[in-house]
């Protein structure tokens, strides 16, 4: 959408091809582009995009570029929106992301190394111009952490203290699936719910499970929006006639007196 995005392609191919460098320059259908929550939509289409091609020639690992400074903007944009211990967490180096992995091995680099490194091989790059446009949060963050004298070690502690939360984060999820493992069953293509045990959970777990399972079954990279998670999870422990219901690419359904499957199904939203 940037005015500068396709010379800077096309610039980009030249390089590559200057250096030998088999590429592929991918683009989202003009009709695709969204018109509200463009920032995450579009980011959203991207990575459908490249994972779409990865899967399509067999490539196992997607490398991404992000750095210590991403992780730094992501906690402060999760935390100025109320996150929990999920969305304080640091970035993953490797995430399983259906049929590939994401792969993230520059984490611990700053933007500024990454630019050295450059300079030192001769290698040229772009900046995006839309980073100094502030309608966006993680620009407004991005633009406070250049004010700041200490900034690189500033960011390295936020990246610190997130890493210290995923470490939390991943205690508590231990616990939470050894408590629940007879209550909420993943098979290959289905997870199976016993209705009763499940209302005795507490809402934020019952909700953190559902949310995983919807994901999992459903093939989606990201989780559904908490508010109609929560009209789900509303309707899968109501106490009246359960009828089968669509809901983020998955089927609900009763399988005995107890329990409900959770199968890949209609995408559509409830």
């Amino acid at each position: 959408m940037r005015e500068g995005s396709s010379k800077e392609a096309l610039l980009l191919s030249k390089i590559l091809t200057k250096r030998k460098i088999s590429h592929k320059i991918l683009a989202i259908p003009r009709k695709k582009i969204p018109k509200k929550n463009i920032e995450a939509k579009l980011r959203e289409l991207r990575y459908q995009l490249l994972k779409n091609f990865c899967v399509k020639n067999k490539i196992e690992f997607l490398f991404l570029g992000h750095h210590s400074g991403d992780v730094a903007e992501n906690f402060l944009i999760r935390l100025f929106r109320g996150s929990g211990l999920d969305g304080l967490s640091t970035i993953r180096e490797i995430v399983d992301f259906n049929e590939i992995k994401l792969v993230r091995p520059l984490l611990n680099f700053e933007k500024e190394d990454l630019k050295k490194f450059l300079r030192a091989k001769k290698v040229r790059w772009f900046e995006d111009e839309t980073n100094s446009d502030e309608k966006f949060l993680r620009n407004k963050i991005r633009n406070f952490l250049e004010t700041l004298p200490e900034k690189d070690l500033i960011q390295k502690r936020i990246k610190n203290s997130s890493d210290e939360i995923a470490k939390m984060r991943d205690f508590f999820d231990e616990l939470m699936w050894r408590e629940t493992k007879e209550i909420v069953v993943f098979e290959d293509k289905r997870v199976l719910i016993n209705r009763e045990k499940f209302r005795e959970l507490d809402e934020k777990i019952a909700l953190k499970i559902l949310a995983f399972a919807l994901m999992k079954i459903g093939k989606k990279n990201y989780k559904p929006r908490r508010e109609k998670l929560e009209r789900f999870y509303e309707y899968l422990i109501a106490k009246d006639v359960f009828k089968l219901r669509n809901f983020y690419g998955c089927t609900s359904k009763k399988l005995d007196e107890t329990t409900v499957v959770i199968l890949p199904g209609s995408p559509l939203v409830g």
